[in-house]
């Protein structure tokens, strides 16, 4: 009798350790989910629909590009993206020191990308335009998910590196984003 409880303990045990397994890889692809998001506002109109970033290993960041004539221009810029999108990387708690662009897998990221705008994926991270602001007021949040942004503000207003607008905005951005899944899942 001794074994069969060792044996659920094992199982408990299993079950916890990989519960909580799931739970980071969760939360680091929701946060890269979100610092993916704002990849738009760093490099502006021109490059947003020609490169997709699509993975962060570390501190070094892996985006897709349309063409080679595109990396071309982005590594021309890569400086000052990184410049750019390190408080975003601030704000998240990660850390950003290199872009490496590749344009070989573009077709294949960019329709996983439309079949996830088709479908209501769980790290879905736009915002739709024709939502207003009365939209997102109307969406109220439950305790653990007023919990969560809680401890979201409360983490950005300790990133020293950012200035206060910039905080407002990304949290802002995802409170936002969050309301919009929420309204898309209403009947």
């Amino acid at each position: 009798m001794a074994n069969e409880f060792s044996k659920i303990s094992d199982i408990l045990d299993t079950s916890v350790q990989a519960s909580n397994r799931f739970g980071q890889a969760f939360e680091k692809s929701k946060t890269c989910s979100m610092f993916f998001s704002f990849w738009k506002d760093v490099v502006g109109k021109k490059f947003e629909k020609l490169s997709i970033p699509y993975e962060l290993k570390g501190s070094i960041l892996f985006v897709s590009a349309a063409s080679p004539a595109v990396i071309q221009e982005l590594n021309f810029f890569k400086k000052e993206i990184i410049e750019k999108y390190t408080p975003y990387a601030d704000g998240l708690e990660l850390k950003l020191t290199d872009i490496r662009f590749d344009y070989k897998n573009w077709g294949s990221i960019k329709a996983q990308l439309l079949n996830d705008a088709k479908s209501d994926k769980t790290f879905d991270t736009d915002t739709p335009d024709y939502y207003t602001q009365k939209d997102y007021e109307k969406i109220g949040l439950d305790n653990s998910e007023k919990a969560d942004f809680d401890k979201l503000k409360n983490t950005l207003e300790n990133v020293k590196s950012l200035p206060p607008q910039l905080k407002e905005k990304m949290f802002n951005n995802a409170l936002n984003q969050y309301k919009a899944k929420k309204l898309r899942q209403k009947p």
